[in-house]
C-alpha cells in the first residue's frame, strides 16, 4: 500500500510483541486506555484499507 502506511505496520509489530510479553511473562502489562487506542487505530485502518482496494482494486473490493 505504500511507505505511508510502514509507520502503522510498526504501531501494530510493536502492539503485537507487547501482547506476547503480556501472555508469557507479565499478564495485565496492556492498560484499558491502550486497548482502546488500538481499537481506534485498527478501525481506521481498515477503512483506509477499503478505500484502498475501492480504488486500486475494485474487483478484490466486492463487498466490503
Amino acid at each position: 500500500m505504500g511507505q505511508e502506511f510502514h509507520s502503522r505496520a510498526d504501531y501494530f509489530d510493536m502492539c503485537r510483541t507487547k501482547r506476547n510479553i503480556t501472555d508469557y511473562d507479565r499478564a495485565g502489562e496492556i492498560s484499558k486506555h491502550e486497548a482502546n487506542e488500538l481499537w481506534r487505530v485498527v478501525k481506521n485502518f481498515k477503512q483506509e484499507v477499503e478505500d484502498w482496494l475501492r480504488q486500486h482494486y475494485p474487483k478484490l473490493a466486492g463487498d466490503l
